[in-house]
């Protein structure tokens, strides 16, 4: 199904005629799965996104601009040009008001540059940071759940290119059984760097029911599915994780004046990152000026370009301890950790008083 095709579907007005259309995309691929081996319809992929204070009015879209669908706190894009129709692509769930589903039917690089320019663009907007924990939420004993891969990146992104220590993997689990030896890299890449994304994936007897691919920056692929609401509910339970989990940090944050503990695996360049968050670029959107330096210590205040809220941060080479306002907002928190993470930190545990927290 090609977008020009997707763009004569009916309109989305009510919930339903949303949930067909997600439905419809599924058996295509599947059918062309089937036939070529492969799919062609762009696959469904949703963003997850921390919203403080804003409507999406107020929000604006990625594309066009935003229609209420039908007695829901559901809206879809309307976007008509001379050249072409993009209305109905994208698709706002704000019924967690602090925690969006952004869904969207473009093709992968068009829609995340929109989604990027969105966020970036707009004060009060951020991404869900999905930590260790929330990507491997669906891994208990008994869970319909099944992991099927996992992405590990480590881009030494503080040491100049000639010196950097660069690591990606991405594995597939069903490889093990030909490289038996793969599954101890596998176990101590995720013991020594952070992990980007996991693939999960639920069957039915012998056929794959659903298929999805999570990312630490809050973003999921549907990869292959075939039931409309089942796809909905599992996004929909990452989302009801991450703002329970962002509500137990706001908690700790206003009942104890201790600050956040984030704990590398690796040791980082203090000196590269203070030229980093000095600048006020990047996607870690910190501002920051060096107000003290003792050896291997330095300390950082300054605002998260988020929210514009007042953040200090003392580093070391293993470590950084954040401090935030007990009215400031806490997603700087995993969006750090996160970040540093998968560029030069290693794995890293968040902790407030000896507590785990993002968990």
């Amino acid at each position: 199904m090609s977008m020009v095709k997707m763009s004569n579907m009916k309109k989305v007005v009510t919930l339903p005629d949303l949930k067909e259309k997600f439905q419809a995309i599924f058996e295509d691929n599947e059918e062309s799965l089937k036939i070529f081996g492969m799919t062609y319809t762009p696959q469904i992929k949703a963003y997850l996104i921390e919203n403080n204070n804003c409507t999406p009015d107020d929000a604006k879209c990625p594309l066009g601009f935003w229609k209420r669908i039908e007695s829901t706190d559901w809206y879809t894009n309307y976007h008509v040009t001379q050249d072409q129709n993009l209305s109905d692509t994208f698709f706002l769930d704000t019924s967690r008001q602090r925690i969006w589903i952004l869904y969207s039917l473009l093709d992968v690089n068009q829609s995340d540059f929109l989604v990027k320019n969105w966020i970036n663009n707009k004060l009060g907007l951020d991404r869900c940071w999905l930590t260790r924990n929330h990507l491997l939420h669906w891994d208990y004993p008994d869970s319909s759940w099944k992991q099927r891969g996992v992405g590990i990146k480590f881009s030494d992104g503080l040491y100049p290119e000639d010196e950097a220590a660069n690591f990606s993997l991405k594995a597939w689990y069903g490889a093990s059984r030909k490289i038996p030896q793969l599954v101890s890299v596998i176990d101590q890449a995720k013991e020594n760097f952070a992990i980007h994304s996991v693939r999960w994936q639920k069957s039915n007897e012998s056929s794959v029911t659903l298929s999805e691919e999570w990312y630490s920056q809050g973003k999921v692929t549907i990869n292959r599915g075939t039931d409309t609401d089942e796809a909905l509910l599992s996004i929909g339970e990452m989302a009801t994780l991450y703002l329970q989990s962002i509500k137990d940090a706001d908690k700790l944050k206003v009942s104890s004046l201790g600050a956040f503990e984030l704990n590398f695996s690796q040791e980082i360049d203090i000196n590269s990152f203070s030229t980093v968050v000095s600048k006020g670029i990047g996607d870690m959107r910190l501002w920051l000026v060096e107000t003290e330096t003792d050896g291997d210590f330095k300390r950082f205040k300054g605002v998260d370009l988020h929210t514009w809220d007042r953040i200090a941060i003392d580093v070391g080479p293993d470590y950084a301890y954040l401090t935030i306002p007990q009215k400031a907002c806490v997603n700087a928190v995993p969006r750090i950790a996160a970040i540093q993470g998968e560029d030069n930190a290693g794995k890293i545990s968040i902790l407030h008083d000896g507590v785990e927290v993002f968990a």
